[in-house]
């Protein structure tokens, strides 16, 4: 990145605010506090836009020929209005339901009749009782009608002509100002309302997404325009202003030409310690697919390393084993790969990413042995057969080589990431600063080395004794006696013992926790198996088949997306926590946004 200050004087400003944003280079650097309120009111809209438009587009599959000259805003402000109107509209039928539920015992009927009955004196008043209460005989002494009977109670009329009411055991009711008929005339009303509201939504969504698209990029554009003018500062009564913002070093030659063409007097520098760079990823391919799930967490700094290259291979390589089934990682690869021709162009990453994950978890699937819960193992396929009587006559089976492979892949990894942090502190602060690090490598790279002779080659420990002391020795004056250049031998060895402590205990408990790979490929292996067990056992009748295919369709379901949950959060978990911090990774970077005309 290369650092850019422009003079500018203060009436040709604007022009040339509006042609740097055609050129779309600068990250302006942004003063703290001085975003005002009608900006974050303007950022505030756009979110909102943002949200309506998601709304819009998921409510109809295709859409129509947009409209022509349509203003964003009213349709936006109209858009608003109707979601109000139905929200009120839920809670007017909710009321009306309620209400109806109070009338429905009384049956339908006139409240003008019992209007005209109240003008001669005959009031008609409702009761309820229990069904255990209610006295028959009260129909024939006194003016009373029984009118329903519904869940236990007793409804009844009683006709009040003003000589008392009969002593009965019976709670009184009000009486409703609306017969059933009329608000079910009304239900009725609200739900056409409803159809008329949504109707319209469905085709505003049809035809008029893009002009709210169009009109969102107009708010976020006027609001970074109205942020660059307030974040200029101005000198010689307010007559110069100055602008500082970043450019990627390659673009800095046209940058350049447009300065000098336009006569604008600027300062250019290269980045110094203390300064606030945003950093602009630069990986292509595989691993730029990534970026994404790197984004999450935390942007590199700027001088760090961008470790989603190094990440992106084991992140893939977790996934596959955390669902480890060949029928999901199919299903999973040819949804992506049928998304990525019917998405947009910001989210084909996303698709290609989804479809690496699948290809992954077919080959962990195929070495796993499973497919939509079936054990492959156990069927008589040539090759897993072949499998696994030689797993059989080496007194193991592939859930024990599985196990051992997560601790494999997470040692490698751990070993990986420090590697990566010694690089970094070479590059950062000099090779002397990474002599520590390199000393844990050698270690930990050359106990595992020597283990591994003597475990799978054979060797007698007592053969490597030496091998093993004199890496020991050589990886352990460098942790004691090298983690800290320029200060005390000492205050190196002190260090050295306390970093020995935190990493012996650190690089167990980071390793322990590769195991989640094994357990969560094992626990969805499992879901699968008991779905299919389930469905076999309802027979071959055709009531059977039907719910069969209903059981497996809806259970694979089920476990197909909490397997991929859990394969898309652990493996996460595995790269932000273990590989991180054994990477030394700090983060902290912000990202480079340049200073450009969206529409």
């Amino acid at each position: 990145m290369k650092k850019y200050a422009f003079l500018v004087y203060h009436k040709e400003y604007d022009a040339f605010l509006r042609k740097l944003r055609e050129l779309g280079v600068v990250h302006i650097v942004e003063k703290e506090g001085v975003v005002t309120e009608s900006i974050r009111q303007q950022f505030q809209l756009a979110d909102q836009l943002d949200k309506a438009i998601r709304l819009l587009t998921g409510r109809v599959a295709e859409t129509a020929t947009p409209l022509q000259d349509a203003d964003g805003e009213m349709l936006f402000d109209e858009v608003n209005d109707i979601q109000n109107q139905l929200s009120a509209l839920v809670q007017q039928k909710a009321a009306l339901r309620k209400e109806t539920a109070e009338v429905t015992p009384w049956g339908d009927f006139s409240p003008e009749q019992l209007q005209l009955l109240a003008d001669k004196n005959i009031r008609i008043r409702l009761f309820t009782c229990p069904v255990r209460i209610w006295n028959p005989e009260w129909t024939e002494k006194y003016y009373i009608f029984e009118i329903n009977q519904l869940a236990g109670q007793v409804y009844f009329a009683l006709a009040d002509t003003g000589e008392g009411l009969p002593d009965i055991d019976a709670d009184e009711v009000r009486m409703p100002t609306e017969s059933i008929a009329s608000l079910l005339k009304k239900a009725e009303n609200l739900q056409q309302e409803e159809a008329r509201l949504n109707a319209r939504l469905d085709e505003i969504a049809r035809t008029a997404v893009p002009a709210l698209k169009q009109f969102k990029q107009q708010l976020i554009q006027d609001a970074e325009y109205d942020k660059a003018v307030v974040t200029t500062s101005r000198e010689a009564d307010e007559n110069l202003m100055i602008l500082e913002g970043w450019i990627p070093a390659e673009a800095g030659e046209v940058l350049n030409r447009f300065l000098d063409a336009e006569g604008v007097f600027y300062l250019s520098d290269s980045p110094t310690p203390g300064d606030q760079v945003p950093v602009l990823l630069k990986n292509k391919g595989f691993a730029s697919k990534f970026e994404v799930l790197g984004e999450l967490y935390s942007l590199p700094g700027y001088s760090e390393l961008d470790l989603t290259p190094f990440f992106a291979p084991f992140y893939t390589i977790f996934f596959g084993f955390c669902l480890g089934d060949t029928g999901y990682g199919v299903l999973i690869a040819l949804a992506a790969l049928f998304a990525k021709r019917k998405v947009g162009k910001e989210l084909k990453p996303i698709a290609s990413l989804v479809a690496y994950l699948g290809l992954s978890t077919i080959v962990f699937g195929l070495i796993s042995g499973t497919a939509f819960g079936i054990n492959l193992y156990e069927t008589n396929l040539p090759v897993y057969s072949q499998l696994q009587q030689m797993f059989k006559a080496n007194n193991t089976d592939i859930n024990n080589l599985l196990f051992v492979l997560a601790l494999v892949l997470g040692g490698i990894q751990i070993l990986f990431g420090m590697g990566i942090k010694a690089a970094n502190e070479a590059i950062q602060f000099g090779f002397k600063y990474a002599l520590g690090t390199i000393g844990w490598i050698v270690i930990l790279l050359g106990v595992s080395i020597v283990m591994g002779i003597s475990k799978l080659g054979g060797v007698p420990m007592v053969t490597i004794q030496p091998l093993l002391y004199a890496v020991l020795a050589i990886g352990g004056i460098l942790v004691l006696f090298f983690n800290s250049p320029g200060k005390g031998i000492l205050l190196n060895f002190g260090l050295g013992l306390w970093n020995s402590y935190n990493m012996v205990t650190g690089v167990l408990g980071d390793l322990l926790s590769y195991i989640r790979l094994f357990a969560l490929g094992i626990s969805s292996a499992i879901l699968g198996f008991v779905f299919n067990s389930l469905a076999l056992s309802l027979g071959g009748s055709v009531i059977g088949i039907f719910f069969m295919v209903i059981i497996l369709v809806i259970g694979h379901g089920i476990n197909i997306f909490m397997a991929s949950l859990g394969s898309f959060v652990h493996p996460m978990r595995l790269t932000f926590v273990e590989f991180y911090k054994n990477a030394g990774f700090a983060g902290g970077g912000k990202k480079y946004k340049p200073f450009r005309k969206l529409i």
